[in-house]
């Protein structure tokens, strides 16, 4: 009787063909889950966690918790995915916009997941107004009694919990912020900082608009990126808010152009 073997490194081939197709899949639609992963290729989640944890050594795509997101993707990112990705350098980030936060300041906060963290570090403040469109920040203040809450209203969008439309555009048009602290899918000296969404993008110009200062608080990996769509110039861009992980020749670059880097 004869004995039927797999070849030698048959398993290692179809290994190499689903991580291509997974990264495939992954420039595609921006962002995967491993339980859709192990559903679509008919393999264990240990088998998918393995094949993300070997493209991320390769460059190839950012693990999450999770999942994973394309690296250099212009896709959207959904909200509850983007907030477990680079949380350290985001709460660096947030820690440094709340110390230029003054009782009596009028804010606008966008719907990014850096502007969560920002939020959570100013629960505890007394004296300011924060104006949002989005649903999820909104409620980080919903039980904060000495903190004003305006939410803009809008049409809601589920993937990142914004409020966007003419209402949102309206509400904004309403009101005068002294600072507004927003995130971005990119930013650079030529394109300005960029995101991933227009709609999402229109509330931000009208924040811009409306406020005395915009600083941007991002991680160093935004840094020389580029989204689909611009909201604010470079020289609409007063400050830019980051953790430790600028590189000095990017730093130069930043300061040179006239923006302060924290």
């Amino acid at each position: 009787m004869s004995v039927h073997t797999r070849p030698k490194g048959a398993i290692r081939v179809l290994a190499e063909e689903r991580r291509r197709q997974i990264v495939e899949l992954l420039n595609s639609e921006g962002s995967i889950q491993v339980s859709k992963l192990s559903a679509s290729f008919s393999v264990t989640e240990e088998t998918i966690r393995r094949d993300l944890d070997a493209l991320n050594r390769r460059n190839l795509l950012k693990r999450t918790h999770g999942g994973a997101v394309a690296l250099q993707s212009r896709q959207e990112v959904p909200f509850d995915i983007r907030r477990q990705t680079n949380v350290e350098e985001k709460r660096q980030a947030a820690v440094k916009a709340a110390r230029l936060i003054e009782p009596g300041d009028t804010l606008f906060l966008d719907i990014s997941s850096t502007a969560m963290f920002l939020a959570k570090e100013l629960s505890n403040m007394k004296d300011i107004t924060v104006i949002t469109n989005s649903a999820r920040i909104a409620l980080e203040f919903i039980d904060k009694t000495d903190i004003t809450l305006i939410s803009t209203g809008g049409i809601l969008r589920p993937n990142s919990y914004s409020l966007v439309g003419p209402l949102a555009n309206d509400a904004v048009g309403k009101y005068y912020a002294d600072k507004f602290f927003s995130s971005c899918r990119g930013f650079s000296l030529e394109y300005g900082a960029t995101d991933s969404n227009e709609l999402e993008s229109e509330v931000k110009k009208s924040m811009v608009k409306r406020s005395s200062r915009l600083y941007l608080i991002i991680d160093h990996t935004k840094l020389n990126d580029i989204g689909l769509t611009q909201f604010a110039s470079a020289d609409e861009v007063d400050t830019i808010i980051c953790d430790d992980g600028v590189d000095a020749e990017s730093a130069q670059v930043i300061t040179r152009a006239g923006i302060k880097l924290l």
